[in-house]
């Protein structure tokens, strides 16, 4: 390799490594010119955290039928439950599966 094809790799190099600074000195402005932005985004979210954790009863709105949603079994509200969860409104898949193998363990006992 002669000394024109060093000098032109090196310069090659260069540039690149020209490119790479220029664009993480970008970057880096960025985050300075957007900083303020985000630290008044997480401001604003904690206030509303703590806004509607001092009103929580607002965010859940009872319509009086939750107290007929509770399981047979257990005793436990079934009202939040998902429904794939619930043999039917007043009883959890759960404790029907427990009764069930209760009642299995009794047969075999016998």
């Amino acid at each position: 390799m002669d000394l024109k094809d060093v000098r032109d790799k090196l310069n090659t190099i260069s540039k690149i490594v020209d490119e790479h600074l220029d664009f993480l000195l970008e970057v880096r402005q960025d985050e300075e010119v957007y900083k303020d932005d985000i630290n008044d985004i997480g401001k604003m979210a904690r206030d509303v955290l703590s806004i509607l954790s001092k009103h929580s009863d607002l965010l859940h709105v009872s319509s009086g039928n939750e107290k007929e949603w509770v399981c047979e079994k257990c005793g436990k509200s079934t009202f939040e439950t998902n429904y794939e969860h619930l043999v039917h409104p007043t009883l959890h898949l759960g404790c029907a599966l427990k009764e069930e193998e209760e009642v299995e363990e009794i047969k075999y006992d016998r």
